[in-house]
């Protein structure tokens, strides 16, 4: 017997599949929903009689190809699916299946559009929906206002780049970038870690790419004009690659050479021009094993600078990642706009220097970052994102490094959030083939704490063509966002 009885407003989720991202995306759903209403939340199959369902306000949930009803209703024209990769469409509407009864439809690209179409429709939907000021409840136990919206990223690759031993919990960090869109992580370690396998797989279930990263010459005493230097690098990176990180299951690598310095010349020589005969040599006999293989080239471009024509000659089959490229979005301060013209003018330059060719990427700074003071490199392998509660306690606090520097940063990304905006859209107007940004959040706890400054910056990349303003009211009525 029923005590209680909710005939009216009882809300169920229809859903497609239930495996890869979409099972993560159901999941997260009905974690989303549940807290908001007086009964146990139920689920029913796309297979389900639509006729049983009729008395039931409805979420429908999945893909034209994995949830029948949504290709129907696309069919029927009640729905208009974001047919481009990871897009999706909402839509709150009265159900065609009861006119008293309403329907929430989320419809995804694929996997990810699907994952990226519930965490929207919390953060820019059921947030800002909810009377903070009053503290009425109205999602789920009143009607809900009619919404529609569709959305695809501007930037197809878009990440976060960091050492592998400040992530502490590599799946609560996972899960947040997945919860602000984000589809790739570049993770350098020394050396591969135990359970990278692990990390590899749980990344996948989320829909973000893993790009394992190690020295190609980066932090060591190397002559890259002696061919014999050249010839013990190419054995070394073949070896670690075929050793350490072809067995992960991965989706790329990404390395450093010798350009993370001031000079341009090296014994003699353009470090640009040197670069890429030493990349070109080392890649292409990595390549010759592994031709699916993505490369990504980190650059610093305080070495380059007017000599970027230079990196015209490089593989394209390897993109390049920029680093150190002027002003914010490149600088480690958010703060520093001083010559933001010229960064954006470089930025210009560089953009398609391969042609129709180019692989894009950059690194955004103006985040949190390592204290270089207090570095040693890893003396062996590690155990990656498993560390206690306690020590993630500890360093969590007021007076840590990472809440310090977020505490620095918000406040310089509200004021300078407009130079990303138009950073990216430089890039993005350069037509490259490919583009994948990503921001530096290393040792900033983003395991712990969703950060205003890096919701901002993954918002930045999905649509840089949103205003500043926009991006920063909507993000911060986001509940999950956090401000130091």
């Amino acid at each position: 017997m029923d005590y209680v009885k909710h005939e009216g407003i009882r809300w169920t989720i229809v859903h497609g599949e239930y495996e890869g991202v979409e099972r993560h995306a159901l999941d997260v759903l009905y974690n989303i929903v549940q807290p908001h209403v007086p009964y146990l939340m139920t689920l029913h199959s796309h297979a389900t009689d639509k006729q049983s369902l009729s008395d039931y306000n409805l979420i429908v949930l999945g893909t034209v190809r994995s949830n029948a009803w949504i290709a129907e209703l696309s069919e029927r024209g009640h729905i208009q699916p974001n047919p481009k990769a990871e897009g999706y469409a909402i839509k709150v509407f009265a159900s065609p299946l009861n006119p008293e009864r309403q329907m929430i439809v989320i419809a995804g690209a694929d996997g990810n559009g699907t994952l990226y179409g519930v965490n929207d429709f919390e953060h820019y939907y059921l947030d800002p929906n909810e009377d903070d000021l009053y503290e009425k409840k109205r999602n789920f136990t009143e009607p809900m206002p009619e919404y529609e919206a569709s959305s695809a990223p501007a930037i197809p690759e878009r990440g976060f780049w960091t050492w592998g031993h400040v992530i502490y919990d590599y799946r609560k960090y996972m899960d947040h970038m997945a919860k602000w869109k984000l589809n790739f992580i570049t993770i350098w370690n020394d050396f591969a870690p135990i359970n990278a396998k692990e990390v590899t797989d749980y990344a996948h279930s989320r829909g973000i790419k893993v790009i394992w990263s190690f020295s190609w010459s980066w932090g060591e005493v190397c002559d890259p004009n002696d061919p014999e230097e050249l010839n013990k690098w190419t054995e070394r990176v073949l070896d670690t690659y075929e050793t350490q990180y072809a067995h992960l299951g991965g989706d790329g690598i990404y390395f450093q050479t010798f350009t993370e310095t001031k000079e341009k010349h090296i014994g003699g020589k353009l470090i640009a021009e040197v670069v890429v005969d030493w990349v070109n040599h080392i890649a292409g006999k990595l390549l010759e094993r592994h031709p699916e293989l993505w490369l990504k080239f980190g650059i610093h471009a305080t070495s380059i600078e007017e000599n970027y024509p230079l990196l015209a000659k490089l593989d394209p089959r390897v993109n390049i990642t920029w680093e150190d490229a002027g002003a914010f979005p490149y600088s480690y301060d958010a703060n520093d706009n001083q010559s933001i013209a010229e960064t954006m003018q470089y930025t210009a330059n560089i953009g398609g220097l391969r042609g129709e060719q180019e692989d894009f990427g950059l690194v955004i700074k103006g985040g949190t970052f390592l204290n270089w003071f207090a570095f040693e490199h890893q003396k062996g392998v590690i155990v990656l994102g498993q560390a206690s509660e306690a020590l993630i306690d500890s360093l969590s606090g007021q007076k840590a490094r990472p809440y310090k520097q977020w505490r620095h940063q918000q406040a310089y990304w509200m004021k300078n959030l407009h130079n990303l905006l138009d950073t990216l859209k430089v890039i993005v107007e350069q037509n490259p083939k490919r583009i994948a940004a990503e921001a530096l959040v290393e040792h900033g706890l983003w395991e712990r704490y969703m950060w205003f400054p890096a919701a901002l910056c993954a918002e930045s990349m999905w649509n840089p063509y949103e205003s500043a303003e926009e991006i920063i009211r909507k993000v911060a009525l986001a509940k999950e966002v956090h401000f130091a």
